[in-house]
């Protein structure tokens, strides 16, 4: 039986080519439908990691779709998803357990995933999930549906004004 070669890790400048810099108002984030909008008023640094399929080479684990960095502080790991509530956690938690050894990681971490097709019946389980999360990763986790509603990197991190 042939062996399969090892997968080549990606090269810091391949890595780079996956990450943007920004310090405009506020960052929409979209993929097929499904998007999160957070806002920048103090026009602090943002940082927008595209992770699956370029930052993150992991095979046969979960990379959720972006880590996007406020001001050098707090990053959020964000998963869109058009409905697979299941499989969206399981990314969300392999790369958070990926980006707490990552050496340009931000010092706070918060996931939130976007769904695009809410079913009210799992409405009523998302806190359940929200909760289990920060029992067993010690992390917040925000699970919302896609919409109007634009998100506050503060209130995200479970900061009050």
């Amino acid at each position: 039986m042939a062996r399969r070669k090892p997968r080549k890790l990606p090269t810091a400048e391949q890595r780079n080519e996956c990450i943007e810099f920004s310090n405009e108002s506020s960052l929409h984030v979209s993929e097929m439908g499904v998007g999160a909008t957070f806002v920048n008023r103090k026009r602090k640094e943002l940082r927008k990691i595209k992770c699956d399929g370029c930052y993150c080479q992991a095979v046969r684990q979960g990379r959720a779709d972006y880590i996007v960095g406020y001001d050098r502080a707090i990053d959020i790991i964000l998963e869109l998803k058009g409905s697979n509530l299941k499989h969206a956690l399981v990314q969300v938690t392999d790369t958070l357990d990926r980006w707490r050894n990552d050496s340009i990681r931000y010092q706070r971490i918060v996931c939130l995933i976007v769904i695009g097709h809410t079913i009210p019946r799992m409405m009523s389980n998302l806190g359940v999930y929200e909760r289990e999360f920060v029992d067993q990763k010690h992390t917040l986790l925000w699970i919302r549906p896609s919409g109007e509603k634009k998100y506050s990197f503060n209130e995200l991190a479970g900061k009050i004004r």
